[in-house]
């Protein structure tokens, strides 16, 4: 049976990262084994943003690696093959040509462990927000990316975006023109922000492009070394959305995974009815 006539199941999981990134290891691994991926299903796993180093500007900077090599990046590879799915890591920090400076990337692996594609976020979360952090300022550590990615994963076109490119749909509609069927959202989205727009913002770039939305998030409250020292509040609600904007799978916080089932035929189907793409004055096929 090829993929593309296999049934397609999507699956976010929810972590609690640290600056551990062997932690970070081992929440992955608990939450794969708990999935049941069967082999005569594909099998699109999403991790969070920050899923494997979560911590400071240095933490950053210590254990960034050259794309396309390093010990994290040839761990995520095997879980792929292990687990016989198309992993996608939210976001790993890789090196760039600057020495103090960075991207967070977002990493597609195949089942059969191979770096299918990568995506540097282009969007960097430089805000302030009303939480014990207060200011977040992403472009002191990372440098933002400048090409929108697609990558053909074999039972569908799979578009790529992290967090706060959620915020600007002229990015999503770029994957829609490129031929994405699914968009993948790996976050760190914070309490306060998630709670205001996380879900409304999903949805609205679910029906806007008529794609399903994979989306992971960070899971709740991050401790640096002791538990007494909470240093981030993530809002969880890791979610799956259809192509119609309908909400078919969420959690709430903590760890976990959600997931549900992804219908090629469903998004073709609501696409012929309401042909958005083709009516948009403003895509660039009219340019």
């Amino acid at each position: 049976m090829s993929n593309e006539t296999k049934a397609c199941q999507l699956t976010a999981i929810q972590i609690i990262s640290s600056d551990c990134i062997e932690h970070n290891f081992e929440q992955i691994i608990e939450q794969l084994d708990a999935l049941t991926l069967e082999p005569e299903i594909n099998h699109l796993v999403l991790l969070p943003e920050n899923a494997l180093c979560f911590g400071s500007r240095d933490n950053y900077l210590l254990k960034a690696e050259t794309l396309g090599d390093g010990n994290v990046q040839h761990r995520l590879a095997e879980l792929a093959k292990n687990y016989a799915c198309t992993l996608i890591c939210g976001s790993f920090p890789i090196k760039s040509e600057q020495q103090d400076k960075i991207y967070t990337t977002c990493l597609v692996y195949s089942p059969q462990g191979v770096l299918l594609a990568h995506y540097h976020k282009i969007h960097l979360f430089d805000a302030d927000v009303e939480d014990a952090q207060g200011a977040y300022r992403e472009s002191d550590t990372f440098i933002p990316g400048d090409q929108v990615k697609v990558v053909d994963c074999g039972f569908a076109k799979v578009g790529l975006a992290i967090c706060y490119d959620l915020r600007f749909p002229g990015l999503f509609q770029q994957l829609r023109e490129q031929g994405a069927e699914i968009i993948i959202l790996p976050a760190a989205f914070t309490q306060v922000t998630g709670k205001a727009h996380w879900q409304a913002l999903l949805q609205a770039r679910a029906i806007e492009t008529q794609c399903y939305l994979l989306a992971a998030n960070q899971g709740g409250v991050h401790f640096a070394h002791q538990p007494e020292h909470a240093t981030r509040y993530t809002y969880g609600h890791s979610m799956i959305v259809n192509a119609w904007g309908e909400v078919i799978g969420q959690l709430t916080t903590g760890n976990g995974s959600v997931q549900a089932d992804f219908a090629l035929q469903d998004v073709n189907q609501i696409r012929k009815k309401m042909p958005v793409q083709q009516h948009n004055r403003f895509n660039s096929i009219y340019k």
